[in-house]
């Protein structure tokens, strides 16, 4: 293969500098991606439009406040993934998108604790402890004592449990609205980042 020249991108980054003297290369990576893509030709919502329902509309001074926006659609988005994913749960006789995600959790770590999957979850100890009460009265999960420390106790499926993460798993594979709609491969990749970057960054934050 021959080499790639690395012109090009050196004068998108001049550019990038010239229009943006604050950015950073994290920044300039979206912008390229945002600038270069020919599949991004769909012109962007009005923040005019209704954004909760076609008769309801946002007071403008909320539409200006993108710490507001963000919570707004990332509260409405939580909403509706939970809507999709309501019949299937209800099905498996589960409370929730938590106990699923408790169960798969631990059907993929190394016999975790409860404060492991509590803090993989981001739920607080409490709640999360009541959670996995309810998965172990069901037969899902065991509590076995630590071979290595007496003292800690270790969490894993029985074999009903893994067949719930393979079955409910499968179901929600065949759901017909995708979390991330019919946007591009680049989109895809880049809301993926971002969304990771906002985990990790409030996570060093979290406190259960």
């Amino acid at each position: 293969m021959g080499k790639q020249s690395a012109v090009p991108l050196m004068i998108e980054w001049e550019r990038y500098c010239d229009e943006h003297p604050q950015g950073n290369l994290r920044e300039f990576a979206s912008w390229l991606l945002n600038t270069l893509d020919p599949i991004r030709e769909a012109p962007s919502v009005s923040v005019a439009e209704p954004l909760a329902a076609p008769d309801v509309q946002l007071p403008e001074a909320f539409q200006q406040d993108d710490d507001f926006l963000s919570w707004f659609y990332m509260s409405r988005l939580n909403r509706f993934v939970r809507s999709y994913a309501k019949s299937i749960m209800a099905e498996y006789s589960f409370s929730g998108p938590d106990e699923f995600l408790f169960l798969s959790m631990i059907h993929y770590m190394d016999r975790p604790t409860k404060k492991e999957v509590c803090m993989a979850n981001a739920v607080e100890l409490t709640t999360g402890v009541d959670i996995l009460r309810r998965l172990m009265k069901r037969g899902l999960i065991l509590e076995a004592t630590d071979e290595r420390d007496a003292r800690s106790k270790r969490l894993s499926l029985t074999d009903s449990g893994r067949t719930m993460v393979q079955v409910v798993g499968k179901e929600l594979e065949q759901l017909p609205h995708s979390v991330l709609a019919d946007l591009s491969e680049a989109d895809r990749r880049q809301f993926m980042q971002t969304l990771q970057y906002l985990n990790n960054y409030h996570f060093l934050n979290y406190k259960l």
